[in-house]
């Protein structure tokens, strides 16, 4: 993996939160590093939990710390905090 903006360099990334404020807590800095220094990325963003108020937090933040210019989705997903389903059978 390169990370030096060269055209090798990562140019998509997919960020996972289990709430809203996971991921900004978990790895904040090193989103905005990338951003600064590797320029124009594609920009997955995923959270599992969080409706209503807590979804426009999880966009807003997201919005924030990538900042414009960038192909970005943000999902805010609705399971149940602290009841994600067990798939375990379906990925072995």
């Amino acid at each position: 993996m390169v990370l030096d903006g060269s055209a090798g360099a990562v140019r998509k990334l997919l960020v996972v939160g289990a709430h809203p404020d996971d991921v900004e807590i978990g790895c904040g800095g090193t989103l905005l590093r990338l951003v600064r220094e590797l320029g124009p990325l594609e920009v997955r963003w995923l959270v599992l939990s969080g409706e209503g108020e807590r979804a426009e937090e999880a966009a807003a933040s997201a919005a924030a710390v990538l900042g414009p210019g960038h192909d970005s989705q943000v999902a805010v997903r609705a399971f149940r905090d602290g009841f994600f389903p067990w798939e375990g059978a379906a990925i072995k």
